[in-house]
């Protein structure tokens, strides 16, 4: 017990002795308990600090056991095509090195046993990635047809898979010591196995499927001849197959190198030599052998391509103010392998004046990826210099929203280089900057950023590489002299934590918090975990809940009581630490969905909101997005902040940071909703955990964010005018700093409140006519809908 006492006291006062560095990083040492959880945390633990503190994690010199449900041990694969050949006018065979679970096609094959109970190998691993809906599906089909016979193969929706569809196909299974006559036997029924998948994905009209070298592992069918019956199949097919057929590319897709290499000899000596070189190139987010800069959680690659043949997430799109997609080049062929329904998405979501540097998202229709988003520039002799900001602007718009939808890849071709009348040079370094400056403040999860570039535009690639190439100087000369500063020569060899942010503020608050939760001993056990968002758990999640009290031998307790709710987690310290870690990260992905869809909500809100004139005729009110928002710091020399600090420091309050928020979807709605209410806003007070402060400056004030100790006056969003009464309201929650927002808070018609009430009493006998807010009497004001406040200002204190 005493140890382990010393050991936090060892911990904590590393917070005061050592500052955090310049660069925005600081380091906390592990002593062997924190080693043991990072074990069997590691991935959560850095999903959590992330989302609570916005703090990038690197963990170095400890071991990761991939118990966590986070938990992504393997280094994600660079998709990488090693051949193609065009068989036909309508059928591409190819070959991939890539991850199946992550493979951006229509169709995706998994090597199936005949019950389908996908329990090992690449059925496990495609199950799990495609969530519930996968296994469910599966037992349905035998339920039905009972168990399908080896050759055959069904097909199931995809889950949380990026394809239209899995194709569960039986291959045949041999023993380790087969005879030449199991092996001639089994080999017929693998020809009829790919064939099967080839009739379901023509009759399904997919333009793409993604074939593993099905029987050669658990199965125990020899590779070599494996590979060979499968090209062998797929020719056959190509003959066959009718020559109006729509397009279709089969991809022989597999993420170990020798069942590639064995791919890519069969087609070698089968169908002869690849239609093009293969440095690295086609139809997919791939590492181009020209230039890539590793930028942190951002890697930007430059490869040679056609944008419209891109396989990520997200392509872009340069078009005009008028929305035709017929115009320009890229546009165009974006067009004509999208279809006509991308242009009626584009014309029916958008209506009226498109103004300059707008990102317009649509699906992607027919093309590989899940969005594009259409860009508004400017010509070069229409706005001058200006259209070089709007350009950079508009590039880092597209990286906001794409990261903000949890994406993991964009594409960009040449914007601007074509009608738009930019120079090449010009451009390059103007996207190369934009991704640069945005990596820079960016915290989120790993995302590829690829340049694609036409590959008979020699004159744009050679532009583009000089860009990379003066930008990866650059960084290699700061990386170099940083090094020789001695500032990373400490992490080569002992056990501890890297933390990145760009707040000193939020460091100082992740260190804290990591160096309690990792050292846990027994007298602080159980842990509470106070977040509201466990009201927004789903069955999945709880199941999750006691699968970990097993894994960690813990046990895992919800609360919920006078409007504030958490989980208890009791047991041994280590385990009580990887569980914490866990549902810590589990909650914080909740509160991110829960965020996503006030977003979604907000905009659908300023889609169909309008004020009325005096005559009751609709006005047009101006619509931005709310892909980003600013946080202005405020100069606390000013003389007009000199009052309110005074006001916080009566209260024993200095406050170190005053930031200003600027967020023009909330504010449209604050003010239409003002329209409504027509009373002036009171300027008023809420306290809130670090974890929330961002979260409220992007989507605006909610229940859940900052519930009081006690709700006395109803169930509703809590704000006090003075801020004595705002720390008694909200009680000191353990963090280094206090955070406060200032808001303007439309009250309106008010009334006293009471404990039992969700929404405000009514004026009168008329249930619909309600109170706009309800109140202590005594400076304590709550409203029940969070579009009637708008934060301001978010003042970060020292006690």
């Amino acid at each position: 017990m005493a140890s382990h006492t010393v050991v936090q006291h060892e911990y904590f006062a590393q917070i005061h002795s050592k500052p955090v560095m310049e660069d925005g990083n600081a380091l906390v040492l592990l002593q062997p308990q924190g080693i043991e959880v990072l074990k069997y945390s590691r991935a959560a633990f850095c999903h959590a600090v992330q989302g609570k503190f916005g703090c990038t994690t690197q963990i170095h010199n400890v071991e990761d056991h991939a118990a966590s449900s986070f938990s992504h041990s393997k280094a994600p694969i660079v998709p990488e095509i090693k051949y193609s050949k065009q068989l036909s006018k309508s059928l591409t065979l190819s070959v991939w090195k890539d991850d199946l679970t992550t493979h951006k096609a229509n169709a995706v094959v998994n090597a199936a046993n005949e019950y389908l109970s996908h329990g090992a190998g690449l059925a496990l691993a495609l199950s799990h990635a495609g969530g519930p809906t996968i296994k469910k599906c599966s037992e349905d089909i035998i339920k039905q047809m009972g168990k399908v016979p080896t050759g055959q193969a069904v097909q199931t929706p995809a889950g949380n898979l990026p394809c239209k569809m899995i194709i569960h196909a039986v291959g045949p299974c041999l023993s380790t010591n087969a005879t030449n006559a199991e092996l001639m036997e089994a080999s017929d029924l693998l020809g009829e196995t790919i064939w099967n998948i080839l009739r379901i994905v023509d009759y399904e009209n997919l333009q793409s499927v993604a074939i593993p070298a099905i029987s050669s592992g658990l199965f125990n069918f020899p590779l070599q001849k494996c590979a060979e019956i499968i090209v062998h199949t797929v020719k056959k097919f190509s003959k066959k197959r009718n020559p109006r057929a729509s397009y279709l590319e089969v991809r022989l897709v597999n993420n170990d190198d020798p069942s590639v290499q064995q791919m890519q000899r069969a087609c070698g000596e089968i169908l002869g030599s690849s239609d093009q070189i293969m440095p690295n190139q086609g139809n997919a987010p791939t590492q181009s052998p020209v230039s890539s800069l590793n930028l942190g959680n951002v890697t930007l690659h430059l490869k040679k391509g056609a944008i419209e043949d891109e396989t990520t997430d997200v392509i872009v799109n340069t078009i005009g103010a008028d929305l035709d997609l017929s115009k320009g080049q890229v546009s165009a062929a974006l067009l004509r392998k999208a279809g006509w329904k991308i242009q009626e998405e584009l014309r029916r979501t958008n209506h009226g004046y498109v103004f300059e540097g707008a990102v317009i998202p649509t699906g992607g229709h027919n093309l590989n990826c899940k969005a594009v988003y259409h860009t508004v520039c400017v010509p070069k002799s229409f706005a001058g210099n200006k259209a070089n900001k709007i350009l950079q602007a508009v590039v880092t718009h597209c990286l906001t929203m794409v990261t903000s939808k949890s994406g993991s890849s964009i594409s960009f071709p040449a914007l601007g280089t074509g009608n738009l009348g930019l120079q090449k040079d010009e451009v390059a370094q103007i996207m190369t900057t934009a991704v640069v400056e945005f990596s820079k403040n960016y915290t989120g999860s790993k995302i590829k950023i690829f340049f694609v570039i036409f590959p008979k535009d020699t004159l744009t690639l050679k532009a583009f590489e000089k860009a990379m190439a003066s930008t990866n100087t650059r960084l290699q000369t700061f990386q170099s002299s940083s090094s020789t500063n001695g500032k990373s020569s400490s992490v080569h060899d002992i056990p501890c934590i890297e933390l990145l942010a760009l707040s000193p503020e939020a460091i100082r608050e992740a260190k804290r918090w990591c160096c309690y939760m990792l050292h846990l001993s027994s007298d602080k056990c159980p842990v509470k975990i106070y977040n509201n968002h466990i009201v927004h758990l789903s069955q999945e999640d709880h199941v999750k809940l006691m699968s970990l009290q097993f894994t960690f031998n813990v046990i895992i307790t919800e609360f919920f009581k006078e409007g504030k709710g958490g989980i208890i987690i009791n047991g041994d310290p280590v385990g009580v630490s990887c569980a914490a870690f866990e549902v810590e990260a589990m909650l914080c992905q909740v509160q991110e969905d829960f965020a996503w869809r006030e977003e979604e909500d907000m905009q659908g809100d300023l889609e169909y909101m309008y004020v009325a004139d005096n005559s009751g005729q609709r006005q047009e009110t101006e619509r931005m997005s709310n892909g980003s928002y600013q946080k202005t710091s405020i100069n606390l020399d000013d003389k007009t902040v000199k009052e309110r600090m005074r006001n916080f420091g009566k209260c024993g309050l200095r406050i170190v940071k005053m930031e200003e928020i600027e967020n023009y979807a909330l504010k449209q709605i604050f003010q239409l909703k003002s329209k409504r209410i027509q009373s002036k806003p009171r300027h008023l007070y809420q306290c809130v955990k670090a974890q929330f402060c961002d979260l409220i400056c992007r989507v605006g004030f909610q229940r859940e964010y900052a519930p009081p100790e006690e709700q006395k006056y109803g169930a509703g969003i809590y704000f006090t005018s003075e801020l004595d009464k705002a720390r008694s309201l909200w009680a000191d929650n353990g963090e280094e700093y206090i955070y406060f927002i200032e808001a303007d808070v439309l009250t309106g018609k008010e009334k006293l409140g009471s404990a039992e009430l969700i929404v405000p009493p009514p004026i009168g006998e008329d249930p619909l006519v309600r109170y706009d807010s309800v109140t202590s009497g005594s400076g304590i004001h709550i409203i029940f809908n969070g579009q009637q406040a708008y934060p301001k200002y978010l003042i970060t204190c020292s006690k």
